[in-house]
């Protein structure tokens, strides 16, 4: 299936990566070769079982061959590293470990992972869930060093930024980053976006970016919610930080409404032009 982009958005376009889990890959084929997309590509558990390394091998030369950027997104449902269960954490593991096998195949510049810690059932054994998750990640940590790729960790029911802060101190590795999702913390987080950004200004290395009006995760084109995209952009130059853009559209029409969106942003908060990768982040060099 191909969708058709407006020539406005070419530029843009050039400037962030389109989430596009796997599943989805061969229907947008057409669509990412013939506007040469930069792509984050989401996997689910059972695709890490189910499709052979081949059929990963020729995807990632089809993306490798028209240069595109490429970053992973790791599975995440019911995944637990810091679990009480250490069954729950071994396969936690397993998981993520197979997830980065993938590295090798698809080259990407980094891969997001959650942390899956969830207030409502966890509050209450946090440091547990800090020193059981730290072992988890301490070993994908040399691989994302190994490999040259870093890991960011996404941010999603967590209520502030704390949780992310102290884990990222606890690792201390420039190959261990954040993903600031600002629709899950205009959703889920009880903590401003401000806040967000001034804590975790330092581990910043990319965005999720989708709007909603703070009830739902409804994924909506920037613009639809209320989420103050035009504070972040301004936080993001005036502290000359570039992170990785990554939009997160949920329906094919939502795509152009999302570039439109990001670009009539750029425009407001900078005298330069909008179409400008001010912010992409496209290197694999280590952040310090």
């Amino acid at each position: 299936m191909m969708i058709i982009l407006a020539d406005d958005a070419l530029q843009t376009i050039k400037t962030v990566h389109i989430s596009v889990p796997w599943k989805f890959i061969p229907r947008y084929m057409d669509t990412i070769i013939s506007y040469r997309l930069n792509v984050e590509i989401g996997f689910e558990a059972e695709e890490l079982d189910q499709v052979g390394r081949s059929e990963f091998k020729a995807v990632a030369k089809q993306l490798q061959k028209i240069s595109c950027g490429i970053t992973l997104h790791a599975p995440f449902w019911d995944l637990c590293p810091g679990s009480l269960d250490p069954l729950i954490r071994q396969v936690t593991g397993l998981r993520l470990h197979q997830f980065f096998d993938l590295v090798n195949v698809f080259q990407p510049t980094q891969v997001v992972c959650h942390t899956g810690y969830d207030p409502a059932h966890h509050q209450g054994l946090r440091e547990f869930w800090l020193d059981k998750s730290a072992a988890l990640w301490e070993p994908l940590i040399v691989r994302a060093e190994n490999a040259n790729v870093p890991i960011v960790l996404e941010n999603v029911w967590e209520k502030d930024p704390e949780f992310h802060v102290e884990l990222l101190r606890r690792m201390d590795s420039p190959w261990f980053g954040f993903c600031l999702d600002v629709g899950h913390q205009n959703c889920f987080s009880n903590t401003s976006l401000g806040t967000w950004l001034h804590s975790l200004a330092d581990h910043l290395k990319e965005l999720h970016l989708h709007d909603n009006d703070g009830g739902l995760d409804d994924h909506l084109p920037i613009g639809r919610g209320n989420i103050d995209f035009l504070l972040l952009f301004q936080f993001l130059q005036q502290r000359g930080i570039r992170p990785l853009l990554t939009l997160e559209p949920h329906r094919e029409e939502h795509l152009q409404e999302s570039l439109n969106g990001l670009r009539a942003v750029l425009a407001r908060q900078s005298s330069r032009p909008a179409s400008m990768p001010l912010y992409a982040h496209t290197g694999s060099e280590p952040w310090r």
